[in-house]
This record gives structure tokens, C-alpha cells and sequence, in this order.
């Protein structure tokens, strides 16, 4: 008991600080009440200031997490650390936190995790400079850091968008403010000591922040522009997820975020209410039964003690007949005396005798009976072991033919694979009309028509597949907006579609018929078609064969546009020299063969397009605008004059869309008349409605994404 005690005391120590007995004594039931409050209370502040800590109990983090509280106050401590409460990711819903009047001397790296912080309170402490990772708490508004060591800032505040009051009076070694301060555009109140500034100087100073943050501008060549005076509403995260820069933007406003976590913490409250209240009378219930088996125990301890006193009475009635019958005994001789009393004697200690007999035959039974036990129950392991090892060793040779019959069906798979392979390539090399198949493929391949025609179907396919996904989203989000303009998006590439298919039939007849002609030209030999396909391979350029697998999709639309993809053979040369696309001229495009002046003007006009957008893009990448954030991607838009009927759209990778049906395959069946493409081939070919609008389905096609 002494040791326990000792060690309860020596953790009150350790965690209260090195003061009284008393003290601590009333420290620790503050800090019990406190705990007691955050718990049971339904307001979003969990105080543990004032406490005279030396650590953060365990598991306050989580009790904040749990209750969701939204302010904590740990201010007027002796804390050094926020290391003891738990994981500081538990804190992602806090928005206030005030540290002020402890003893932290550095600020932990995990404090980028508190991303909804809005108010951070550090000051008189003894701070030697403000951690980097300060940069992640971007809904930041308020930050005290007053009254501490700093000897300078870090350059990461100026990317605290929405910073509106920082505070660092007291640091008598801070003597410059970092110019790059004048990035937290939002600042609106700086307060320093001018005494011990040195940049700005004191006549900049005493002007006021706005002049302030118009000299930091000044000197990091950036244009001034005021902050807003009103504290402007900034976005709430939920409470169930932490902040996700890549996270699609709510449509509802701040208010209504606001209104439904009220909702939705009054409901945990009602439904924790009821808990306590189901629970407090369950453990009424017990409670009753407890009594009631207390009583019962009771009565029968009561009953076991009236015949306790009833058995003591029948002794002493016994006991007094005894020294009756003693008393009439010392009238008698003492011969007759010791001759009783010798005879009593004896027959007390043969009675003990066979009493002890007795007992050491019925240990002797039990010991007999538990030997007996344990002997069987060894038998039984023993038996048991011998059936698993004898299963064991059956399931293992059982296994391992099983490996040697499926070795020797795969050897004769493999062999018979082989034979099958083998008998195929020689047909493959006798057939005559295998060869010329292969002639006309290999001719659709090289052609620069056939290949446009491939990419502008495979463009259409993915706009498609875009429009089908886009509208999926919306109707998730239940946005109605723009659906007119994309059923006659989807119907207008759906025509497009529709009619490059028959011109790809087309030109795939014309490159059947062209073979045709080579083969009533050239003369009848057995290696005919061998020869010409060598013929083709070696002559085509590999660039050429390739040029889809390297071509900028981006560059590729532009020619789409201006309707001159059909002349992308004669680009190879400039694509694939390593040459700058800006260095192409008219004349070197006359002279690589393009003939047609209006087709070199169209060329010319899609370089321009996509060397304009790449610079920008360039610009954009090497200025970050610590302010506003430019999209990645230009808006998409119909451009109503191109006959070609392209989604004017740049994206860096090609979009895939998973069937509505399955929710497994790519998207590649496309309904008409509604345009949708949004199931697999598997899956469209057995319905009789679009799956998404509903509308009768009069055919498909089929298309293959790039």
C-alpha cells in the first residue's frame, strides 16, 4: 500500500508540477471537474487553463475528437509540450487554440494538421522561432505571438491567405520583418514594438499596417493592393474529414455547413442523452437485483444463525448434563473415577483413529480419481495429435499429386499450345487471302487518312464519354443546369460520330480495291503478298508508325480544328528532328509537301494556337499569384464554325469512365438516338432503354478508346 501510494503521488507530481500536497490536491479536482464539464456539457469549449499541468492528460485529444469540441484552452500551465494529449490529428476540427502562459519553447511539427484553426494564441512563452509546417493551417486568421524569444520570422506567413491579425510585440531580439509578409494579402492588423524594429523603419511604422504591408510590396516588386476591412466568410471543412486540396467545392454556403453540424451535434447529444438514460436504468435494474439477492442472503444467513444458536443452546444443555453427571461422579470412589475416565480416553482416541482413516481414504480416491482424469484426458491429446499428423501427412501427399497431375496437364497444355501455334503459322504462310488482309491493314495504317479518321473517332469517343460522366455528376449533385446544352452536344457528336465511321468504311474499301488493282498489275507468284508486305515494312518510316504514340494530344486537336490532320505525314520530319515547332515557315512546309497554299495557312494557325497556349501554361507554372488560383485547364467550349464538330478541350490524360451497369469496364458502346456512353460492350448489348435518360435505344456503336 505504502508503494502505490507513493507512486499515485509521484504521477500527481509529475503531472500537476513540484508544489504541495494541497495544491495539487486542488489542482487535480479542478482538473477532474474540468474533464467532467467537457464531457457532459454539449458547448463546444473544452478549458483545462489554469491547472498548474506539466503535461496534457492522455486522451484529451481524443475527447475532443469525440465530442466534438471546437475551442481548447490550455493557457496559464507549466507545459512544455502537446505531445502527451495524443496524435495532434485528432484536433482537425478545433478552431481556436490558445497555449498562451506556458513554457513551450518550440512549436511541434504536427501542428500542420490542425487545418481549421482560425485563432492560435502563443504568447509568454518562450519561443525561439515559428515552425515552417505553420504554412498547412490555411483558414489561420488570428495568431498571438507575443511576448516571447523570437529573432526572426519565417518567410512561410506570407502564405497565409486568409491571416487578418498577427501580434508579435514583446520580442525585443526581433528587429526585421520578413519582406515576404506582404504575400498575406488579408493582413489588416500588425502589432509590433517600434522601438526594437529596425525594417521597416520607424517612420514606415508609425503609419500604420496598411503602409506597412505597402513597403514590404515596394521592396519584393509586387503591386499593392488593400485588404478587404470585413473579415470575409471563409470556407468550413466538415467535421468527418480532413482538408483535401484536390476535394471538389460544395455547393452550399457556409451557413447551411454551419446549420446542419448544429443539427447533426444535437442530434449525437440527443441520442448520448438516451444512452445515459438507457443506461442509468439498466443499472437501476441491477441495482434492484442486487438488493434482492442481498436480501435473500440476508434471510439465509439469519436462518444459518438461528440454527447456529440453536445448536450452541442443545450444546450447553449437553455441557450442563455433563458436569451434572460429573458433579454425581466425585461422590463415587476414584477408582470407578479413573477407570471411566481411562475408558473415555480410549474411546476418544479410537474414534479419532477411524475418523483419520476414513479421511485419508477419501483423499486417497480423489488423488486416484484426478490421476485417473489426467491419464485420460493425456490419452485423448495424445490421440488427437496422431489423427491431425496422420491428416496432415494425407492433405500434404494429396497436395503434392495434385501439383504433379496439374504439372504434367500444363506440360501437355504448353505442348499442345505449341502444335497449335506451329499448325497455324504455316497456314497463316500459305494463305493468300491472310496475306492480302495483311497488306490492306498494314496500308490503312500508313495512310495519313485512315490514321486522322482513327484519331478524330477516338476524340469524339472521349468527348463523349466526357459529356456521359459529366452528366452523371450532375445529376449525383442534382444540378439541372446546361442540359439542353449537352443532349445537343451529345446529338451533334453523335452525327459526327456517325459519319466518320462511313467515311472510315469508305477509305477502307478504296484501300481494298487499291490492293486489288496491285493485284491485277503485278504477276501471279506464290510470294507475291510476302514480298510487298516486306516491301511495306521497310519502306514505312517508324516515326510515321508511331506518330500516334508520341503526338501531343493538345496539338493534335488544334490540327483536328483547322481540318488538316490528314497533312500530319508531312510534319513528321519537323515533330521528330527536334527542331521548335515556331522555327516552321510556309516555304518549309511547301518544300516537306504540302502542296495546298490553304492547308499551309491552317497549319501555320495551328502551331500559333499551340504554341500560345504552352506559353502560357509556362507563365503560369514559373508565377505562382499567392492570391487567386488559375485553372489548370482552359473552359470547355463548342466551336459552332468548325464542321468537324471537336470539343475545343485540353486535357493531359485521356478520361475513362466506368460502365453504369457493372461498375467494372470501360465505357464503350455509344446508344442512339440519346448519345450516351456509359456502358461496356458486355453490358449494352442486352438493353432495350439508355440506362441514364430512359429514351428507347434504335442501335449502337461500338467505338475503342485510345
Amino acid at each position: 500500500m505504502g508503494c502505490a501510494a507513493s507512486c499515485i503521488q509521484e504521477a500527481t507530481m509529475s503531472l500537476f508540477g513540484r508544489s504541495s500536497n494541497n495544491i495539487a490536491d486542488d489542482d487535480r479536482a479542478k482538473l477532474e471537474r474540468k474533464l467532467y464539464v467537457a464531457k457532459e456539457s454539449p458547448e463546444p469549449e473544452f478549458d483545462l487553463s489554469d491547472c498548474n499541468l506539466r503535461q496534457i492528460p492522455s486522451g484529451t485529444y481524443s475527447i475532443c475528437k469525440v465530442y466534438r469540441k471546437e475551442y481548447i484552452y490550455l493557457h496559464k500551465n507549466d507545459l512544455h509540450s502537446l505531445e502527451d494529449g495524443g496524435q495532434l490529428s485528432d484536433l482537425y476540427l478545433i478552431k481556436v487554440l490558445n497555449i498562451s502562459s506556458n513554457k513551450f519553447s518550440h512549436l511541434p511539427s504536427d501542428i500542420k494538421y490542425l487545418v481549421n484553426v482560425t485563432e492560435l494564441y502563443v504568447s509568454d512563452n518562450m519561443l525561439k522561432n515559428i515552425t515552417d509546417n505553420i504554412q498547412y493551417m490555411e483558414n489561420l486568421q488570428v495568431l498571438d505571438v507575443s511576448n516571447n524569444k523570437l529573432k526572426s520570422l519565417t518567410p512561410v506567413l506570407g502564405k497565409l491567405k486568409y491571416l487578418r491579425k498577427l501580434n508579435i510585440t514583446g520580442n525585443r531580439e526581433l528587429t526585421e520583418i520578413c519582406p515576404e509578409l506582404c504575400f498575406a494579402r488579408n493582413l489588416i492588423c500588425l502589432e509590433l514594438d517600434m522601438e526594437y524594429i529596425t525594417f521597416p523603419p520607424v517612420e514606415i511604422c508609425q503609419q500604420g499596417t496598411r503602409e506597412i504591408m505597402r513597403y514590404l510590396c515596394n521592396k519584393m516588386n509586387v503591386e499593392y493592393s488593400p485588404a478587404a476591412e470585413e473579415i470575409e466568410v471563409f470556407s468550413i471543412r466538415t467535421s468527418n474529414s480532413l482538408l483535401d486540396p484536390f476535394a471538389k467545392a460544395h455547393s452550399t454556403t457556409w451557413e447551411e455547413q454551419e446549420a446542419s453540424i448544429v443539427a447533426q451535434e444535437n442530434k449525437i447529444h440527443k441520442i448520448a442523452k438516451e444512452q445515459r438514460e438507457k443506461f442509468l436504468s439498466k443499472v437501476l435494474q441491477e441495482q434492484l437485483e442486487l438488493d434482492s439477492e442481498i436480501a435473500k442472503v440476508h434471510e439465509q444467513r439469519e436462518t444459518e444463525r438461528q440454527r447456529l444458536i440453536k445448536a450452541i443452546q442443545d450444546d450447553e444443555k449437553e455441557i450442563e448434563c455433563l458436569v451434572n453427571n460429573f458433579i454425581q461422579f466425585e461422590y463415587l470412589k476414584p477408582e470407578i473415577i479413573q477407570q471411566q475416565l481411562a475408558h473415555e480416553q480410549a474411546e476418544h482416541e479410537r474414534l479419532l483413529e477411524i475418523t483419520k482413516q476414513n479421511y485419508d481414504n477419501v483423499k486417497k480416491s480423489e488423488i486416484l480419481k484426478a490421476m485417473e482424469m489426467l491419464l485420460e484426458e493425456d490419452r485423448s491429446i495424445q490421440y488427437s495429435k496422431k489423427h491431425y499428423e496422420d491428416s496432415l501427412n494425407n492433405i500434404k501427399q494429396s497436395m503434392l499429386m495434385q501439383d504433379a497431375e496439374i504439372a504434367d496437364k500444363v506440360t501437355d497444355l504448353i505442348k499442345a499450345k505449341d502444335q497449335s501455334r506451329t499448325v497455324l503459322v504455316q497456314q497463316f504462310l500459305e494463305d493468300q487471302d491472310i496475306q492480302k488482309a495483311i497488306v490492306a491493314s498494314l496500308l490503312e495504317r500508313v495512310d495519313a487518312r485512315s490514321w486522322s479518321l482513327n484519331q478524330e473517332i477516338s476524340l469524339i469517343s472521349s468527348h463523349l464519354a466526357r459529356l456521359s460522366v459529366i452528366e452523371q455528376e450532375k445529376k449525383k449533385l442534382h444540378i439541372a443546369y446546361n442540359y439542353n446544352e449537352l443532349l445537343n452536344q451529345r446529338v451533334q457528336l453523335v452525327n459526327f460520330l456517325d459519319d466518320l465511321f462511313n467515311q472510315q468504311n469508305k477509305r477502307r474499301k478504296q484501300l481494298i480495291q487499291t490492293v486489288k488493282e496491285m493485284e491485277n498489275e503485278k504477276s501471279q507468284t506464290n510470294d507475291f503478298w510476302l514480298k510487298n508486305y516486306q516491301k511495306l515494312i521497310e519502306s514505312a518510316p517508324k516515326t510515321l508508325l508511331d506518330v500516334g504514340k508520341c503526338l501531343d494530344p493538345v496539338f493534335a486537336n488544334y490540327l483536328l480544328q483547322e481540318g488538316v490532320i490528314h497533312c500530319l505525314p508531312f510534319l513528321v520530319k519537323f515533330l521528330f528532328s527536334g527542331d521548335v515547332l515556331s522555327n516552321i515557315t510556309l516555304e518549309k512546309l511547301k518544300e516537306s509537301g504540302v502542296s495546298l497554299s490553304a492547308d499551309r495557312d491552317a497549319i501555320m494557325r495551328a502551331i500559333n494556337f499551340y504554341i500560345g497556349i504552352k506559353n502560357s501554361e509556362n507563365s503560369n507554372a514559373n508565377y505562382e499569384q499567392p492570391t487567386s488560383i488559375q485553372p489548370s485547364a482552359p473552359i470547355e467550349d463548342v466551336d459552332e464554325n468548325n464542321c468537324t464538330g471537336v470539343v475545343n478541350v485540353v486535357e493531359e490524360s485521356t478520361l475513362e469512365s466506368e460502365c453504369v451497369i457493372c461498375m467494372d469496364a470501360k465505357c464503350e458502346v455509344v446508344f442512339i438516338p440519346c448519345g450516351h456512353m456509359c456502358c461496356c460492350k458486355d453490358c449494352g448489348g442486352g438493353v432495350e432503354d439508355c440506362p441514364m435518360c430512359r429514351c428507347s435505344i434504335e442501335r449502337t456503336i461500338k467505338v475503342m478508346m485510345a
